[in-house]
């Protein structure tokens, strides 16, 4: 081994161009490549990925979706399955009476009332279908009993008028034909626009004053080109289209021609109005309620106001007899929530979007996605300033702007290469913009490594003769640097590959593009490099242009040599002189640590299912965090507690269908098929019986929320038993029903089971209740059977819980928990055919609470771990091991615990920064037990924590400074994972820095083990090879017997194997040390001397 690698030193001194060469064309092949086979990824969805995915939670709702997917015209289940001729005459003329049988039965009391609500049921279709659009998600449930409906028709009961009836075919008419467009282009709807206005705390915005400064911050947004262009117009004369403000509103009420003219009067009318008309709004939906009074019904713009314009708590207050302040109103723009805004919002933002007392402070433009693509891409500037302040000071330390360049090359290489590895080797498909941020991984810790290495370089170089061998030099250099850069390299790559335990896919692809990118960088390095520092030595243009260290022309380049070197010095002093005192301060905060993150204010898990993408001040933010639930259009679909059954966590039963994700995990386009349970047998009388015993036991249990009478979308066969209880012969026209009728006894025999659910599906799906939900719980059909007769492929029983859905994680695990246990219980007992089936609800958003909050912890132990194995296999020493792994995760519990008091929780981007810390916090401690390691033999541990200091304290306060520096830079970016990332980089540098210098050398200062004499057997070995100093140490005595011990850099000449190289060091240091006993400074009570940058003061015990 040893041999080798003094072949590749040779190859390195006698032919960097070579070197050079190669790794440039292989690096170029590698990018050229990836960027011409695979298309490049882009950001316009970038929450996509922040989900888990492999957890149990997570294959049921892939699963699920899958089956729902199943169930559209192309998929291969159905609701309703084809029926052979034999069957289909008997559904022609069974289905508008079977249909019956399937509705909840109801009294005679409130059949009375069927008629009446049919003449709301174009206006129910309607408002299913609008509740539908809003959320997304498809309705369940085919009953539909509006919130205030009991109450309504308890009046209606009492009431034979027949003027409110033609009242409300008027209402019904509104309802479809829409309102009045005299002055208002059409509705307003969530489709449009919108911006919040606020008021200070003593500013009332339904005041004369607040609704004419309105009017003009009004006027003032409308007047850009910029909105002409995309401003709805009317049809007739295309004037542009008003906004629904609350001027505009009470301005067309009080028939005034513009908001301007607003008086008291007016105000007080529209007021007076709401408050009367408030009480006949149902705001669960948009039609009417029944018997409302004419002067709403001719004034129905005031439900608008209510509904779309001014803050839920308005009414609220007014309800409680408080003081009835209005401190938010919507302004719902005219144009449509899409790109075409973006160039509109970019005018806004530029302009001072507040008047007096009020101010613009949310808006929501529909356009998040595409401005986060659009910032994403523009706040990089932030990362390539942060890239150029680090080459500065590169530039600085090392005075060589050749060396600089090179490693900037260096950098990008080994990012195009793991981009190589990530697409083309790993075929990972997947590319989040967080993986971004392994940029800032690549700069720091090339920067790190280009400085440990030149550090080395410089150091051997200033006792190097130059009549002996350059590859020697070389070969020292080489080894000496490789150790420190393979250990450091391999223990930060397996802290980010720990984080790949996490089944969140964004941090899986990061942790796989960050991990891999630390890899490339040490393969790159490795010959990059030390070849770069040959031609830089070779060539004299790319020298660092100083052959007198102290020549006036560059005082600037080499003041900052000098002020590392005092740094370095005041930093030995400081840890070799107080070590108890380092511990002792810097233990506080690691074990305050634990109680921040663990009990106040606690390391807090996400509260939102959606991703924050900009930082919290954000108009965009601002809605969707602060204003999106104070308006009820909005409020109405996320609100907890509002009694809309959406809200409430179904309880969702599923047979038929494993709960698989046979998915790429790593893909979140990729979510796989369906996998069925072939042992699924619903048609059995064993799983019929057990199915009904199911159900009833369902509903005996706390989680269960009983409902007014049974659902379609509830267990499907009591449904099916009482249509079965019909008359085997038709009353009417004498046909026969056999043998789906009172003849059959339950449970059925599977013909009789399969054939008649077959036509009570059929009937079922020919009502108008299709139109309202297309995907009902029950049985699911195969669309093809070799038998011909219908088969259930799949089975979904669906009842509500008395839980609603909440972002608390303590109440949704409680909720799971509960609900799965006896889930399971019962599957345990249930007959073969029915014993795979598996529960699942809303539960997305505490999946991933329930991932980050085990997996994270998890990461941060296996990283620890995989630190202390790589540390203890190289240094072969239990003691540093230990003491590295101690200051590992010190540097990781106060890092965490400074951004839990910053505020943060842990989502997915914070979980990111932690795998960043993880990755980072190894990086300065490994560097110095590294060297305390290879300090030279027979040193004892003061001495050993003095060469380390300064050979690495340099190294780390340029690397921990840019890096920092970096963070700063990216703080003020929009994009909240520049931001926070930003803020982390200055944590983690400053913490990590402080902990590696003083706590860990001051733990080896105190603990660490002697470095003893060599074994000529551990020499040049791959891992663990010791690599001493290259000339003997200079031994000073001074007249008061102090020994003064001169160290250089720490390139071992006995790894050379020329021991006659000595010779000439030998002589010069006797005369060195005649010269020193005749100085002034060798009676001081202490001698320091100064060799640039290399000096190693040493004092031995006297």
């Amino acid at each position: 081994i040893c041999l080798r690698i003094f072949r590749f030193a040779r190859i390195l001194a006698y032919h960097p161009f070579v070197v050079l060469s190669a790794v440039t064309v292989l690096c170029s092949t590698c990018i050229v490549i990836s960027l011409t086979t695979i298309r490049l990824p882009n950001f316009k969805e970038p929450q996509l990925g922040f989900e888990a995915r492999g957890t149990d939670i997570s294959q049921r709702l892939t699963a699920w979706d899958n089956l729902r997917e199943s169930l559209q015209p192309s998929g291969p289940l159905t609701v309703s399955p084809v029926l052979s001729n034999t069957i289909k005459h008997k559904v022609k003329n069974l289905v508008c009476r079977s249909q019956n049988y399937f509705s909840p039965r109801t009294s005679e009391k409130e059949t009375s009332l069927q008629n009446y609500s049919n003449k709301i049921y174009r206006s129910t279709i309607l408002t299913a279908k609008l509740r539908l659009g809003a959320r997304g998600v498809p309705n369940q449930n085919v009953k539909i009993e509006l919130p205030s409906q009991k109450h309504e028709l308890e009046r209606t009961k009492a009431s034979t008028s027949a003027e409110i009836n033609v009242q409300n075919e008027s209402i019904l008419d509104n309802v479809i034909n829409g309102y009045n467009i005299e002055y208002f282009c059409s509705n307003p709807a969530a489709e449009y626009g919108r911006i919040v206005v606020t008021g200070s705390d003593r500013v009332d915005l339904f005041a004369v004053s607040s609704l004419l400064t309105m009017c003009r911050l009004e006027s003032l947004i409308t007047t850009p080109d910029l909105y002409k262009s995309i401003c709805a117009t009317t049809s007739v004369d295309q004037k542009l289209c008003k906004p629904w403000s609350l001027p505009n509103y009470i301005t067309m009420i009080s028939n005034k021609t513009t908001c301007l003219d607003i008086t008291e009067e007016d105000v007080d009318k529209v007021k007076k109005l709401l408050e009367y008309c408030r009480h006949y709004k149902d705001l669960s939906c948009v039609n009417w309620i029944l018997e409302m009074p004419t002067i709403c019904d001719k004034c129905r713009h005031m439900f608008d106001l209510i509904q779309y314009i001014l803050d839920y708590e308005f009414f609220c207050i007014s309800a409680r007899n408080q003081t009835d302040s209005l401190k938010n109103v919507l302004i719902m723009l005219p144009i449509a929530r899409s790109t075409a805004a973006l160039p509109y919002y970019h005018v806004l933002e530029k302009m001072k979007l507040s008047m007096g007392d009020i101010q613009v402070t949310a808006v929501d433009f529909g356009l998040k996605n595409a401005l986060f693509d659009e910032q994403l891409l523009e706040d990089t500037r932030l990362i390539a300033a942060g890239g150029v302040l680090v080459l500065v000071c590169m530039w600085i330390y090392t005075r060589s702007f050749f060396i600089t360049v090179m490693t900037v090359i260096a950098i990008a290489f080994s990012l195009g290469v793991a981009y190589f590895m990530y697409v083309l080797i790993l075929e990972i498909n997947f590319f989040p913009f967080m993986n971004l941020l392994a940029v800032v991984v690549a700069v720091g810790i090339g920067g790190d490594t280009s400085l440990m290495i030149y550090k080395v370089w410089t150091c051997a170089k200033q006792y190097h003769e130059p009549s002996k061998s350059f590859a020697k030099l070389v070969h020292s250099v080489h080894s000496h640097s490789s150790i420190c850069l393979v250990v450091t390299s391999l223990t930060t790559a397996f802290a980010f590959y720990s984080s790949y335990v996490s089944n969140i896919t964004a941090i899986c692809c990061f942790s796989v593009f960050a991990g891999t990118a630390v890899l490339t960088n040490l393969m790159v390095m490795m010959g990059w490099l030390p070849a770069t520092l040959v031609v830089a030595e070779k060539i004299p243009s790319c020298q660092r242009g100083r052959q007198h260290p102290r020549s006036n022309h560059s005082y600037n380049m080499e003041d900052s040599s000098l002020s590392t070197s005092r740094l370095s010095q005041l930093l030995v002093a400081a840890v070799i002189g107080y070590p108890l005192l380092w511990i002792v301060i810097l233990a506080l905060p690691v074990l305050m640590a634990p109680i921040i993150l663990f009990y106040r204010p606690g390391l807090r898990l996400p509260d939102t299912p959606d991703l924050q993408l900009f930082a919290s001040n954000h108009l965009f933010e601002q809605y969707d965090s602060v204003y999106k639930h104070r308006f009820w259009f909005d409020r109405m679909q996320k609100l907890e507690g509002w009694p809309d059954p959406l809200l409430e966590l179904p309880l969702r039963f599923v047979w038929g269908v494993l709960p698989v994700d046979n998915g790429d995990h790593n893909d979140p386009s990729s979510r796989g098929s369906l996998q069925w349970d072939k042992s699924f047998d619903i048609a059995a009388r064993d799983s019929q019986v057990w199915l009904m015993s199911f159900c009833s036991k369902l509903r005996s249990q706390p989680f269960f929320k009983p409902t007014g009478g049974p659902l379609l979308s509830n267990c499907f066969l009591e449904n099916f038993i009482e249509w079965m209880k019909r008359k085997c012969d038709d009353p009417i026209d004498k046909l026969s029903r056999a043998p789906c009728c009172e003849s059959a006894r339950f449970p059925y025999s599977r013909k009789v089971f399969s054939t008649c659910l077959a036509l009570a599906a059929n009937s079922l799906y020919n009502t108008p209740a299709q139109l309202i939900a297309s995907d009902v719980a029950g049985p699911k059909f195969a669309k093809k059977t070799r038998s011909g007769l219908p088969k259930v492929k799949a089975l979904v029983v669906e009842y509500y819980s008395n839980y609603s859905l909440t972002t608390s994680f303590k109440e949704m695990d409680y909720f799971f928990k509960q609900v799965e246990s006896w889930t399971q219980a019962e599957m345990a007992s249930a007959p073969l055919g029915m014993r795979n089936g598996w529960f699942v609800s809303h539960l997305s958003l505490y999946d991933v609470q329930r991932s980050l909050a085990r997996e994270t912890v998890a990461a941060i132990i296996i990283s620890t771990i995989s630190s202390l194995v790589v540390v203890c296999l190289t240094t072969r020493d239990l003691i540093l091991s230990i003491a590295a792994s101690i200051t590992v995760a010190s540097i990781i519990l106060v890092t965490v615990a400074i951004l839990v008091l910053f505020g943060w929780k842990l989502n997915i981007i914070e979980a990111v920064a932690i795998s960043l810390a993880i990755g980072l916090a190894v990086d300065f401690s490994i560097h110095y037990v590294i060297n305390y390691r290879l300090a030279p033999e027979n040193s004892n541990r003061i001495e050993a924590v003095r060469y380390s200091l300064s050979m690495m304290s340099g190294p780390t306060i340029m690397a921990a400074f840019t890096t920092a520096a970096t963070g700063i830079l990216m703080s003020p970016s929009s994009v909240l994972a520049y931001r926070q990332i930003g803020i982390f980089l200055i944590v983690v540098m400053c913490v990590s820095w402080v902990y590696a210098s003083f706590f860990l050398m001051s733990l080896l200062t105190l603990f660490g083990p002697n470095i003893k004499k060599q074994r000529k057997s551990d020499r040049c070995t791959n891992i663990g090879v010791e690599i001493g100093w290259i000339f003997k140490a200079s031994l000073l005595l001074n007249t008061n017997s102090q020994i003064i011990l001169r160290s250089s850099c720490g390139v071992d000449g006995p790894v050379l194997g020329e021991q006659h190289e000595l010779t000439g060091m030998q002589a010069r240091e006797s005369g060195n040390r005649r010269a020193a006993d005749n100085s002034p400074s060798a009676a001081s009570a202490t001698t320091i001397l100064h060799d640039d940058d290399c000096e190693l003061p040493v004092m031995a015990p006297s």
